[in-house]
């Protein structure tokens, strides 16, 4: 197969399916977190080089205070305590964190600067967690750097100053649940990459799964305009 180099993933479904199988709502995004760490490892095995998962997005912020505080505590535990980072982390990763950091308790961003520090020689695949993330958000701060280093406006410039800046725009974006949108994700970086929505839920996406959709990434033909 053709393997694409940087594959993007949309992890939805994670309540749809704590809700199909009876179970509070947070463990359907436990088992989506170590269904994230199991993909990754796939990915890497598989040839993959970058692999960037969207977590957290900007517009999460206003859920329902209850849902975030959840969230973030589960998320913090999942970070501290989940014997699946520590998989990742053996198998050579490289974590790179995207978003808007300062939204972050201080917990949590201590943690992840933490693992950055700690992969940032890895030489496997690298991981950019989308955590706070709107790609509008990342376009304006990229907008708003330029301009306060006075940089001329330009693709090569915007690019240059996106949370992203150093990691080639992705191949494959595959989003989960049946769901056919890109929800403010990778907007400027997905110009020209791959989509592929699959119906399966993302806590039961696998490695199997995961090949069905680089099957048919393999099987496009991509000219980029030419």
């Amino acid at each position: 197969m053709n393997i694409p180099q940087h594959i993007a993933f949309i992890m939805d479904g994670n309540s749809t399916w704590a809700k199909a199988h009876g179970v509070p709502l947070m463990d359907g995004y436990l088992k989506g977190m170590r269904t994230m760490a199991d993909v990754i490892v796939s990915a890497q095995e598989m040839g993959g080089r970058y692999g960037t998962f969207y977590a957290f997005s900007m517009e999460n912020w206003n859920r329902p205070q209850k849902w975030v505080s959840e969230f973030m505590a589960l998320a913090l535990r999942f970070f501290k305590n989940d014997p699946s980072v520590r998989k990742v982390i053996d198998a050579g990763a490289r974590l790179k964190v995207i978003g808007d950091k300062d939204r972050l308790s201080q917990e949590i961003r201590n943690i992840l600067d933490k693992y950055e520090a700690e992969t940032k020689e890895n030489t496997g695949i690298t991981v950019q967690l989308a955590i706070s993330y709107g790609s509008r958000d990342e376009i304006v701060r990229a907008v708003k750097k330029m301009q306060t280093n006075g940089v001329d406006p330009s693709i090569e410039n915007l690019s240059a100053s996106l949370d992203t800046a150093g990691t080639p725009d992705p191949d494959l974006i595959i989003r989960t649940s049946g769901k056919q949108r890109l929800s403010n994700f990778l907007l400027w970086q997905a110009s020209y990459s791959e989509l592929y929505f699959s119906d399966v839920l993302w806590p039961d996406f696998d490695r199997a799964e995961l090949e069905r959709a680089i099957g048919d990434f393999s099987n496009r033909e991509r000219t980029f305009g030419k």
